[in-house]
């Protein structure tokens, strides 16, 4: 064979591998970017739905789904590169509230607040794209909703990564759009926005020192600061995602039960009164439990737990918990 004939059949045999590769998918290049559950839930007022968000390849969505598992329906998509976060139901069960965050071509993040119609499907930018906000949440009419939005996005410490900081709270009038600063503080840290069901006060997790909830009435604008008492591992409340009861009797949040044999802390889920301020743990995971949620007719909870704290990628799962500790079920969802 002559050199010519052995380069044409060298270059021929080349071109079907790398066609037979790509076939097999081993130069196509694999799925990038996380596949998986969100963090955050919400239950529909007649505990009937829970909303979440789902990622597939990073591409990430807003789902509802009944609480007792099954199928999935899509609600809204987040635009091409943008993440979405935070789902909640207003509470006259038409419209989901949710976050939809981007980074700017300085990669800072910003982020606005979107609500969809749930009958219509019509989608619907209750803020503005020069912002960072945060989360959302109605007021008890469902006439308005209350947000976080961060001023700055930065590190205060040289080992210390960026977050945002400089937080105050907002109100957007869902008919007409007005908006209006409710607090001027601009506070370290601000998380976990809740209304109390009698319309006239919100509540927060704050940072001064160590943890603690804040109340904020809408009258005065005087504060009420709450530290939970509890049987926690670590030496001061470490607060996480707390929620209020749909009657404002209870709080339920996450903290640490105990330090693991490799030294992470163990959160688990707990409930506390709002008028004695006594905590109890209510879930044994094991794991890392987070974003508990009341139901809002029944003594039960909706929790996510992260079966891959601690690592480069989490593992979020949901689960029914009775506020008792006497039981739990994985909510087993297909996404379509």
């Amino acid at each position: 064979m002559s050199l010519k004939w052995k380069n044409i059949s060298l270059i021929t045999g080349i071109i079907l591998l790398f066609f037979l590769l790509w076939g097999a998918g081993y130069l196509a290049g694999g799925s990038e970017g996380y596949t998986g559950f969100g963090e955050s839930t919400d239950i529909s007022p007649d505990d009937e739905e829970m909303t979440f968000i789902y990622e597939r390849e990073g591409k990430s969505a807003v789902y509802t789904a009944p609480v007792n598992g099954g199928n999935a329906e899509l609600i809204a998509e987040a635009a091409e590169g943008n993440s979405l976060l935070n789902p909640t139901f207003s509470l006259d069960g038409e419209k989901i509230a949710y976050v939809e965050q981007w980074e700017d071509e300085e990669e800072q993040p910003l982020g606005k607040l979107m609500l969809v119609d749930l009958a219509s499907g019509e989608k619907k930018e209750m803020t503005d794209e020069e912002g960072l906000v945060t989360e959302g949440t109605f007021s008890p009419d469902s006439q308005s909703l209350y947000y976080l939005e961060a001023g700055v996005y930065t590190n205060y410490s040289p080992i210390a990564s960026e977050q945002p900081h400089g937080f105050d709270i907002y109100r957007v009038d869902l008919d007409t759009g007005e908006t209006d600063q409710i607090t001027a503080q601009e506070a370290y840290d601000m998380s976990d926005l809740d209304v109390t069901p009698d319309g006239e006060a919100l509540m927060y997790r704050s940072f001064d020192e160590g943890d603690q909830l804040m109340f904020h009435e809408l009258e005065d604008g005087s504060e009420t600061t709450v530290i939970p008492k509890g049987n926690f591992a670590a030496d001061a409340p470490i607060i996480s995602s707390p929620a209020l009861s749909s009657d404002g009797k209870h709080i339920a949040f996450a903290d640490v039960a105990r330090i693991g044999d490799d030294g992470n802390y163990i959160y688990e889920g707990f409930r506390m009164d709002v008028e004695t301020k006594q905590a109890e743990q209510i879930t044994s995971f094991g794991e890392h439990v987070a974003k508990p949620v009341f139901f809002n007719h029944q003594d039960k909870l909706i929790v996510t737990v992260d079966k891959a704290f601690a690592t480069s990628e989490s593992d979020y799962s949901y689960w029914v918990v009775h506020a008792n500790d006497e039981g739990r079920e994985r909510i087993q969802i297909e996404i379509p």
